[in-house]
């Protein structure tokens, strides 16, 4: 039996013009084409040729090596290995695209950050030295930041306190299964550590900052805004970034749009 171009376009799920499209490439020749009129034929042999077509090209395979599985009938092995090829090039654009997403963002905010006098440019400075209490921890979910500060204030008295705190972040694990960091409060020199927390001093040093003006929800904008200007002048991360918390009235939530919040990230020249 044979179908009409246009039938076996409805049984494919798809338009005639992209079966027109695919068989002018090769990719889906007619079972027969009437030499008077034109029109192209095609078998019921040819339905599921069609469909592993478009499994194929749903699973982003170049048009050229969809053409070669579908001609050569390539066994499992080496369709595997070309499928194995394929994941590794599509995550390498993935990359690409995280990366230009993330670059393209962070200019918008950058430009936000020029046009909003409320919001401070992106400084270079050297950070000063403190005393401060901590807390360090490896939390495996972002709510878990806010709870570490009910354990900091078990062992820290509030009136010891002479700065405002934050979180000091040394490591987000590549697979995001981690987050490696500290909550910290600033006290005096000769303060003297109990219950879990512990007290060290940070020492000065070259910090990139940026003022962020709202909910914690959006504060990675404004690390974008701030890496990509270290990236376009001419330094490089060296250390950890630091978040003082400069207005945060509890309760902490995530969605508070009236948050301030400095950040540095340690910097030095770029190689």
């Amino acid at each position: 039996m044979l179908l009409r171009i246009g039938e076996y376009a409805r049984l494919l799920g798809i338009p005639v013009r992209t079966v027109r499209f695919y068989s002018d490439n090769g990719l889906l020749p007619p079972t027969e084409v009437d030499p008077t009129s034109g029109y192209r034929y095609y078998g019921l042999e040819r339905l599921e040729h069609g469909r592993r077509l478009l499994t194929l090209k749903a699973l982003g395979l170049p048009l050229g090596e969809i053409k070669a599985v579908l001609e050569s009938g390539l066994d499992d092995d080496t369709f595997r290995a070309m499928l194995e090829r394929h994941v590794v090039r599509l995550e390498g654009e993935l990359h690409q695209t995280t990366e230009q997403l993330t670059r393209a963002r962070a200019h918008l905010h950058a430009l936000t950050l020029k046009q909003d006098p409320s919001m401070a440019d992106i400084t270079i400075t050297t950070s000063k030295p403190k005393t401060i209490a901590y807390i360090r921890d490896q939390i495996t979910d972002p709510s878990g930041i806010a709870r570490m500060f009910p354990r900091l204030f078990e062992s820290v008295d509030l009136a010891d306190v002479i700065d405002v705190g934050g979180n000091i972040y040394y490591e987000f694990a590549d697979d995001g299964s981690y987050i490696d960091l500290e909550a910290v409060m600033p006290v005096a020199d000769d303060y003297q550590a109990t219950g879990e927390a512990k007290v060290r001093r940070i020492e000065p040093a070259m910090v990139a900052t940026i003022t962020h003006h709202g909910s914690f929800n959006r504060i990675h904008e404004a690390y974008e805004a701030l890496l990509t200007w270290i990236a376009d002048n001419g330094y490089e991360v060296t250390g950890p970034s630091y978040e003082w918390n400069i207005v945060c009235t509890p309760p902490v939530v995530q969605d508070n749009e009236t948050y301030v919040t400095e950040i540095q990230i340690e910097v030095g020249p770029a190689n």
